[in-house]
């Protein structure tokens, strides 16, 4: 959407016309959904993440300062309620060592990690599962740049750090990657 039209939008939801923030959430509704969903890791909670988001830009609207894309704004919203959505709901996990499953503890052991790996799968389920193994910060700035083709300004937004802070993850991201892949393969990564 162009520049000028989103804040036209902007400007007339912001004066209470429903339709211009349907159009934004037409829009947006990709990218935050998508958002949401890298951060829960489940559909049913990405989408209660996303419209909490909405309804949070609809009632801070008035707020929004035109330097930013609004595209920028809604994707920083949509995060932390995914984020705060994914603190909320914590999984309860089981402990190795508590006593009643001590067999878990004696399965993780005795079971290499490349006999656990399901066969025939792909390139991209591989790269998708260790990518689970980076740190967050560097896993989400990862996602962001690369699979889903934001831009290090927006990334920057949306995580809550500077470009710079977003392009030492992406880099220290990708080498712990290459690294984890060749632990995995055996063979080195391709480098772009």
């Amino acid at each position: 959407m162009e520049r000028e039209r989103e804040l036209e939008l902007v400007q007339r939801a912001v004066d209470g016309d429903e339709q211009a923030f349907a159009e934004l959430v037409h829009a947006t509704q990709g990218l935050v959904f998508t958002c949401c969903l890298k951060v829960l890791r489940n559909r049913e909670a990405a989408e209660e993440a996303a419209n909490e988001a909405y309804l949070r830009a609809w009632r801070g609207l008035a707020g929004f300062r035109a330097e930013a894309r609004f595209s920028s704004w809604i994707f920083r919203i949509a995060h932390n309620a995914a984020v705060r959505m994914a603190t909320r709901k914590r999984i309860k996990t089981v402990s190795m060592d508590d006593e009643e499953h001590v067999g878990l503890a004696n399965v993780a052991r005795e079971e290499p990690r490349a006999e656990r790996r399901l066969e025939g799968r792909t390139e991209l389920e591989l790269v998708r599962e260790l990518l689970d193994e980076l740190p967050e910060n560097h896993r989400r700035a990862i996602e962001l740049a690369y699979l889903d083709g934001v831009s290090y300004a927006d990334a920057a937004a949306a995580l809550g750090c500077t470009i710079g802070t977003v392009k030492t993850w992406v880099h220290r991201g990708r080498k712990k990657l290459r690294e984890l892949y060749l632990e995995e393969t055996g063979r080195p990564a391709l480098q772009r």
